[in-house]
């Protein structure tokens, strides 16, 4: 979907004139001083568009009209999200790392041959899961103390995202996320608790208000960190009526990298006995959402070649 696309259809399903929108996107951001009907007409008609920090406070005003994340996509489901996304302004947006993304070679390999699958309903699921737990050992230096039926068991629960990526039936990365009450994930970015002390009791069901927490993450290269960011992404829109925030907790300086670049901010930390800081990174779900790179990923797929 273009830009000019998402304006008029937003303005519509928001029963407003073109002569409405601008005025209220004048009292919204003095940005739009001087904006009138003509050319707003020209931006929903794609002639030209507004640059990028008035393309997010255009998102930010249906965000405030409509009480939603991402106005205007509802009643996307995720696949339908899936597909609108650039797989390179994914790429773009996450950029370069060390340790959580590696240079597997990656030029034979196209974006669409490297599928994501939910592990729960995956043969792969103890492999992939002993996979994960050396990742989590090497990267959190034992410090979560973390089993894998700790993980199984999550990734069971029906209200967790745990995906992993494969190529031709073989491992290509993983993004494990949990479902959390607004009240066991305020207790996590505190660092009141860590996350082996969670309970059943502390996941959120798809009809309850919950939080997104990033608790693994890996590719074997940028084409499938894109991939399974794309699905996390997809799965948030679809998601929205019912996520409240998203966050996670490192100690990875490339993660730290990571938060800013998706528009995660720093909440807390504790120094542990090991010299290392553990940091927590949080952000609402409308403000994550909010950004020029998430608009430019998913509303400017034109000018964004896929890879």
């Amino acid at each position: 979907m273009k830009f000019n696309e998402y304006l008029r259809n937003c303005r519509e399903d928001s029963q407003l004139t073109q002569d409405e929108l601008v005025i209220d996107l004048y009292q919204h951001d003095d940005m739009f001083s001087g904006l009138d009907s003509s050319t707003l007409s020209k931006w929903e008609r794609g002639i030209v568009k507004p640059i990028a920090i008035k393309q997010v406070s255009i998102l930010k005003y249906f965000q405030t009209k409509t009480g939603l994340s991402f106005p205007c996509w509802s009643t996307y489901s995720v696949t339908k999200a899936e597909e609108i996304i650039c797989k390179t302004g994914m790429k773009n947006l996450l950029g370069k790392s060390k340790e959580l993304v590696l240079n597997f070679p990656e030029k034979m390999i196209g974006a669409d041959e490297l599928i994501v699958h939910q592990l729960r309903h995956s043969e792969m699921i103890d492999k992939i899961i002993d996979i994960n737990i050396d990742l989590d050992k090497g990267f959190n230096h034992k410090f979560t103390e973390l089993l894998p039926e700790h993980f199984k068991d999550w990734a069971l629960h029906p209200s967790n995202s745990f995906y992993f990526c494969e190529y031709k039936e073989q491992f290509f990365g993983l993004l494990f996320t949990l479902r959390l009450k607004p009240q066991a994930f305020e207790k996590i970015m505190n660092l009141e608790i860590k996350e082996k002390d969670l309970t059943p009791d502390d996941f959120a069901t798809f009809e309850e208000m919950g939080s997104n927490y990033i608790i693994s993450f890996f590719a074997m290269n940028e084409k499938a960190a894109s991939m399974l960011f794309i699905r996390y992404y997809a799965h948030l829109i679809a998601n929205q009526k019912v996520i409240q925030e998203v966050g996670f907790a490192t100690m990875l300086e490339d993660a730290i990298k990571l938060s800013s670049k998706m528009n995660f901010h720093k909440y807390t930390e504790t120094h542990l006995d090991n010299g290392l800081t553990l940091e927590t990174y949080r952000n609402t779900l409308p403000h994550f959402l909010a950004t020029d790179k998430v608009i430019k990923m998913i509303l400017s797929k034109q000018d964004c070649p896929e890879v």
